[in-house]
């Protein structure tokens, strides 16, 4: 565990702007920066990144907070792993304690296999440029592709020895455990004895890296020409690898896609590769799948454009349209380019420079509905029946195009090359489009959740543990129980209750340490207030208590340090180790507040007079609310009363009424929010 000032100095350390751009493109808007959402499928650019906050927010889908939540969340990592990855990026230095016997029992499997690869890679690396054999078969077969030596380490291209158990001996030898290695699929058991086999040995190998760089998977490309194995053998699916969702190529081409703002699709790791070393690095490949919309969200993330290369190979075109389908359903602007026969992205980029193969791309990519009209034209010829195939085609791709305008020039088009009216391409759009609708999923209803009225709310989200790996049972239980508590109170009519602790944590957590007023003690000596001070001792004074759990909490640890100077409250909340604390103060930075009258800006100046004003006004409504509940209260406990304690609960109702009317008098307009 890492102490509370070096978290906070990794914060004031870390860019979020720039830690955030390394997995989302963002786009300067006004102040703040804004990108497509990395948590959920967006078109419409919806997640905000605040630089002078040092937040995060999708205002979809609610998901955000700083940057140690980010990398949570994206990267699946615990608190404390994320707080390190930023150490290690900044250069700052920080020490933990041992962990427990238990804390090491539930050490993350995803983290114990991503070293397993790591151990891999470097094993493979080693073994293509210090062995003799790695050299006389692996580098002369690169070499023979023409790949440069900074080329093969970009990529980390190695070579698995061609005995059959030669990383896992090493591996072993290192302290790997064999459960790993075939978690992994590094190797895998012999059936007749159960020995450890190397699942690439006699193969040069090609690291597949996720986004963030780190080694989930492995191709493996066969030197023999044994007809009988299978010339590419992949890593099999685990719970840190789905090829339906990891693009080869993607962690080494992020940059240039953003860059260049497009993306060039292709096949194969030896595609990727010779383009990358052409000069044309904005480059990645599907890895011989289908396209999934997994890996076009990836793409998204980048660029809303990309070109998909082609070999002259018709069927294998045709085969592939389906997948372009999906791209245009994702709002992609799609293009396409057909190399010349005989050639494959990677023959054609050996021997070519950058610029000579960008002018080829410039003058020769096209756009896909036209390329699939053209495709399609040629084998329609003048047969009623091939044409109207087409034209069925055509219309469904155009059908899931999402912008109308775009649709309704590619109708046009269409209906111009291809002399059909206009209207019965429409028609058929329109009918394709109604079909779509009816066939989509309905969403499940949920149970309400406390999100689905504070969207930012981050204490029912599951936390990053709980998504791929297993996370221990009581933690677990732990988070459900805040849920059905949360959802309890609301259910016993405290919603409107917790709206008013939620306004009252907002001022803890922006100015909690800020003075608000001057007051005389009970020695006549002039001492200052703070927001936090005030707002502990209203509710110390009045006997009051938070409901809201997470809320509670932060009364709890202000009152811990009332007597602190110049206390950053930002700071403190915002890093604080308790994920539900940190991660409420993240959502409760973002939001602003809205008032009637007495205040028609958003947030309060550093003027301590408006500051005063704006807290004394937002206890009074939370105040008012308790007395409204105790009123209600007390009106059902007379309606039931006996004699015996009736003339006691009319003289409290009375007392209440009294309150009421002071609070009243007080408040004046109401303050809300949104």
């Amino acid at each position: 565990m890492i102490d509370q000032l070096t978290i906070e100095k990794i914060l004031d350390a870390a860019n979020i702007v720039d830690v955030v751009s390394e997995f989302v493109t963002l786009r300067r808007r006004g102040v703040n920066y804004v990108g497509l959402c990395p948590f959920h499928n967006e078109k419409t650019p919806s997640f905000y990144v605040s630089p002078s906050k040092g937040i995060c927010k999708c205002f979809s889908c609610g998901k955000g907070g700083n940057v140690i939540h980010f990398l949570m969340e994206h990267e699946q990592m615990s608190y404390w792993d994320a707080a390190k990855w930023l150490a290690r990026k900044y250069g700052i230095p920080y020490s933990e304690r041992e962990l427990t016997d238990s804390e090491k029992a539930l050490q993350n499997e995803r983290e114990s296999m991503f070293i397993t690869n790591q151990f891999a890679l470097d094993f493979f690396k080693d073994t293509l440029l210090n062995t003799e054999k790695g050299r006389a078969i692996g580098l002369a077969y690169f070499r023979k592709r023409g790949f440069r030596d900074d080329i093969l380490d970009k990529f980390f291209l190695g070579y698995c020895p061609e005995e059959p158990d030669a990383l896992a001996r090493a591996a072993l030898a290192k302290g790997f455990t064999k459960e790993n290695l075939i978690k992994t699929g590094l190797c895998y058991e012999r059936e007749n004895d159960g020995q450890l086999r190397d699942r690439f040995h006699g193969r040069v190998i090609f690291p597949v890296h996720s986004i963030s760089g780190k080694v989930v998977a492995f191709g493996g490309r066969i030197m023999s020409s044994d007809a009988k194995v299978a010339k590419y053998v992949n890593s099999p699916e685990s719970i840190i690898y789905s090829k339906s969702r990891e693009l080869y190529g993607l962690y080494q081409a992020k940059q240039a896609i953003v860059r260049k703002d497009r993306c060039f699709l292709v096949e194969g790791y030896a595609d990727v590769i010779s383009m990358f070393q052409s000069g044309v690095e904005n480059v990645v490949a599907s890895s011989g799948t289908s396209l999934t919309p997994g890996q076009i969200r990836l793409i998204h993330r980048f660029t809303n454009n990309i070109t998909v290369l082609y070999d002259g190979d018709k069927a294998g075109i045709k085969a592939s349209l389906r997948g372009i389908d999906m791209l245009l359903a994702e709002g992609m602007n799609v293009k396409v380019l057909l190399l010349p026969d005989g050639e494959d992205p990677d023959s054609f980029a050996q021997g070519r420079g950058a610029t000579a193969f960008q002018q080829y791309i410039d003058t020769h990519q096209v756009d896909f509905i036209r390329f699939k009209v053209n495709l399609l034209m040629e084998d329609a010829a003048d047969d009623p029946y091939s044409r109207s195939e087409l034209i069925k085609s055509i219309t469904q791709s155009i059908s899931v195009i999402q912008d109308p305008i775009v649709r309704s020039v590619y109708i046009t088009e269409c209906s111009q090359i291809m002399k059909i009216d206009e209207r019965l391409l429409i028609n058929d759009v329109n009918r394709r489009q109604r079909e779509q609708a009816q066939a989509a999923p309905q969403p499940t209803p949920q149970p309400a959740a406390p999100e689905a009225e504070q969207p930012a709310e981050p204490e029912p989200a599951e936390s990053p543990e709980s998504t791929d790996e297993k996370a221990p049972e009581p933690q677990i239980s732990d988070q459900e129980k805040l849920r059905q508590d949360i959802r309890a109170l609301k259910r016993e009519g405290l919603g409107p209750m917790m709206d008013k602790e939620r306004l009252l944590s907002q001022l803890i957590v922006r100015y909690g340490g800020r003075v608000m007023c001057n007051y005389q003690d009970e020695d006549g000596q002039d001492q200052e207030m703070t927001v936090g001070q005030f707002i502990v001792g209203s509710l110390q004074n009045d006997s009051l208590e938070f409901r809201h759990p997470v809320y509670k909490r932060f009364v709890e640890i202000m009152a811990e340090h009332l007597d602190e100077k110049d206390f950053n409250t930002q700071k403190f909340f915002m890093s604080h180790p308790e994920t539900f604390v940190s991660l409420t103060a993240a959502s409760l930075m973002e939001e602003r507040y809205q008032l009637s009258g007495l205040f028609k800006d958003n947030m309060p100046t550093e003027d301590e007079t408006h500051l005063f004003k704006l807290t004394s006004h937002i206890m009074a409504d939370y105040q008012m609310e308790v007395v409204r509940l105790e009123i209600k209260k007390t009106e059902k406990e007379i309606q039931e009363a006996t004699s015996d304690t009736l003339a006691s609960l009319q003289t409290r109702y009375q007392q209440l009424l009294l309150a009421r009317s002071e609070l009243s008098k007080t408040l004046g307009e109401r303050v809300i929010t949104l």
